[in-house]
């Protein structure tokens, strides 16, 4: 049952309380979400890029000075992780002996790229030994543009990863030409 106070009706002034309510909360919702997944868009590809690199190395560090090998496994070329399972992987001597338990960081000098494909950085690998000392190794590694994100490959190679790819290619061209009833 509605009823008119001062020649307004209720239900509608309670609606409309309403509606502003919700809408002041969509704009504080709004307002409040964050843009902090996206790149800047005020950085260029190769800040971003440079940025993308410092975040892999330091999250390859932390991960792996506890024991998880699955980040060495994850910065692989993707033909060797369709030869190994992460099983297998494991069981290779060179990543059974490989332990990073006084890593505990990539420090990142400088970073020269190559195109968008590859890039050469320098850094210090940071360990911290048993009595509390730091020790810093200088190190010029190459990373790969693989996939969307920036690798480190332990075990693969961009050469065998170019042969896989060109591979593939022929091999979706020649399931294209036979879906289409084309002959070789």
């Amino acid at each position: 049952m509605c009823s008119v106070r001062y020649g307004v009706n209720i239900m509608t002034r309670d609606k409309l309380l309403l509606f502003v309510l919700i809408l002041s909360l969509l704009l504080g919702l709004a307002a409040c979400s964050s843009d902090s997944d996206k790149p800047d868009a005020t950085l260029s590809i190769q800040e971003q890029d440079r940025l993308e690199i410092k975040t892999s190395l330091a999250e390859t560090a932390g991960r792996w000075r506890y024991g998880d090998k699955v980040v060495l496994y994850e910065q692989e070329f993707e033909y060797l992780q369709i030869e190994h399972t992460y099983d297998s992987y494991l069981e290779i001597d060179r990543i059974k002996r490989m332990e990073s338990d006084t890593v505990v960081a990539f420090d990142v000098k400088d970073i020269k790229f190559f195109d968008r494909d590859s890039a050469s950085v320098s850094l210090d690998v940071v360990f911290v030994g048993p009595a509390g000392d730091t020790t810093r190794m200088p190190q010029e590694w190459v990373m790969y543009y693989h996939r969307g994100r920036w690798i480190r490959p332990t075990l693969s190679s961009i050469k065998y990863q170019a042969i896989y790819e060109e591979r593939r290619r022929q091999a979706d061209s020649a399931a294209a030409a036979e879906e289409d009833g084309d002959d070789w």
